[in-house]
């Protein structure tokens, strides 16, 4: 069983990080289609697994606060 203790706070390269901030701007994209399409369940399962990614993203040290300005770059809206 997994055991959240462990998941323990690992330093993160660079690429690692980008490639992080690359999969919740797909997860984020994908969510948004989810809700156009009004797949309600797929849209909420989305957002759980971008929860999980911005909190990855959080404790590596990433800040994506609306005050830093990544935020809306990150998970900008499909037009």
């Amino acid at each position: 069983m997994y055991d959240a203790t462990e998941a323990t706070i690992t330093p993160k390269s660079e690429e690692e990080l980008k490639e992080l901030v690359s999969l919740a701007r797909l997860v984020a994209y994908a969510r948004e289609n989810a809700k156009d399409l009004n797949a309600e369940f797929s849209a909420y399962c989305l957002d759980l697994a971008l929860g999980a990614l911005l909190q990855d993203l959080d404790r590596s040290g990433v800040s994506l606060s609306p005050e830093s300005g990544q935020d809306s770059s990150l998970l900008g809206t499909r037009h």
